[in-house]
């Protein structure tokens, strides 16, 4: 394999050389060519550029100096200027340039991880990820200006959705009121589901979940806490609206079979994957839901949950962990163009309040989710914490957050029985400031 293009490198210094105007719209600099000499070319056109100077082939040698004649000679510019008959190819070309150049850093990054010695294999392949993340970030960063009539055709099927449906386009959430106030969960978003254990986190991945598999969507559910057979245990209870002790224990009445026949059927058909392979790296899941992505298309991710997926590799503290684990699912949201929702467990503190409503700063010791998340929506239940109350079997889904629309408070039935979330047809929102 080469790790550099002699005619690629030639014939971008000679197009520069004959169109000196072409320097204005390129983002080459030395690091991009792998000769020496061309390296020594490049610099001497970019001083020129950056003293506003007129570039041609006099002023090239004159700041080359000494080095003129290292390179071959006013003979070796000449040659380079009648190498190219037309600037035609000149951004194809340094596109090829610049690939050629991660090539080459990729793979010195590689030897030196390998030449380091890990001896574990997470850490290892974080490493390696960090190496395939630069490439992709840097390859990206190619896309420039977009006129405004093609991202406009983009708003106006976005606007369009929104009229006929009456909610923003995008993949359902678990009720119509939710999707109201949340905007429904969108491309390249990353959307936190949080509360305390036992309240209905899973229950509530599950139920939307299968919603979105109803959609048509391909659905990647990453269980680090739950092996799958007991996620269908969830599921087939909450779709077929059979009581969720029969079904864990096998005794079903004459009636629950017919249904679980009948609700089998249905899941069956639907699009959802499910990985419940405990202690996943970040890295892995990323590489999981690329190759998810390259084969279905159209995704969705959910992540149970965020807080037992491991980094990959040494950190600080386990709160930069966390931190770096939620900035690389919102990084993995963006570059597989689909909506990634991660469950998180909230700290005891909530347990010490007197109101014990989660709240934003339930979150802040947890690295950056607050920050990188797109959407938080914290679940409460008031007969979680209070047998008398007047709110039994009723779950508040309260969105805290929210980057592009409404924040407030959704209620919905909870059907504790069953592991099902209904709607209850009553919302309260504020406005998003």
């Amino acid at each position: 394999m080469n790790y550099y293009n002699l005619e690629v490198e030639q014939s971008v210094l000679g197009a520069l050389l004959i169109t000196p105007d072409l320097i204005y719209e390129s983002t080459v600099i030395e690091e991009h060519f792998y000769h020496e000499n061309h390296k020594f070319i490049i610099s001497a056109i970019l001083k020129l550029r950056d003293q506003e100077q007129l570039i041609d082939f006099v002023s090239v040698s004159a700041v080359l100096g000494d080095k003129l004649q290292d390179i071959g000679g006013v003979s070796y510019l000449a040659e380079l200027g009648r190498s190219v008959p037309t600037t035609g190819l000149f951004k194809s070309h340094e596109r090829l340039l610049k690939e050629k150049y991660l090539l080459r850093t990729a793979m010195k990054r590689i030897k030196e991880i390998y030449s380091g010695g890990h001896d574990q294999p997470k850490e290892l392949a974080a490493e390696l990820m960090s190496v395939a993340e630069l490439i992709m970030d840097q390859s990206k960063n190619e896309g420039g200006l977009r006129r405004i009539s093609q991202g406009l055709r983009d708003h106006y099927e976005s606007i369009e959705g929104k009229a006929y449906d009456g909610v923003a386009t995008g993949y359902s959430t678990m009720g119509a009121d939710l999707d109201r106030v949340t905007g429904k969960w969108q491309k390249q978003t990353l959307n936190v589901i949080a509360a305390r254990p036992s309240v209905g986190k899973t229950s509530a991945a599950l139920n939307n979940a299968v919603i979105n598999g109803k959609e048509g969507l391909a659905v990647a559910i990453f269980s680090l806490e739950q092996p799958e057979l007991q996620l269908y245990d969830r599921m087939i209870a909450a779709e077929c609206l059979i009581d969720s002790s029969n079904i864990k224990t096998g005794k079903l009445l004459d009636n629950e079979w017919e249904k679980y026949t009948i609700g089998f059927m249905k899941l069956a058909e639907l699009n959802i994957y499910i990985d419940d392979r405990p202690g996943l790296s970040v890295q892995e899941i990323r590489s999981e839901v690329r190759r998810f992505k390259k084969e279905h298309g159209e995704i969705i991710v959910y992540i149970d949950y965020l807080q037992l997926i491991n980094g990959g590799k040494a950190f600080a503290n386990r709160n930069v962990e966390v931190g770096y684990i939620s900035s690389s699912l919102k990084q993995m949201a963006r570059e597989n163009d689909c909506p990634v929702i991660a469950l998180a467990q909230l700290s005891r503190g909530v347990e010490q309040r007197q109101d014990k409503r989660p709240m934003l700063s339930d979150l802040r010791e947890s690295g950056n989710i607050e920050q990188d998340a797109d959407t938080i929506t914290f679940l409460y239940r008031d007969d979680y914490y209070n047998q008398e109350t007047e709110k039994r079997n009723i779950i508040e889904m309260i969105v805290a957050k929210n980057r592009e629309g409404e924040v407030g408070t959704v209620e919905m039935i909870n059907l504790k029985n069953y592991g099902k979330f209904v709607n209850y047809e009553r919302a309260h929102t504020n406005s998003h400031t």
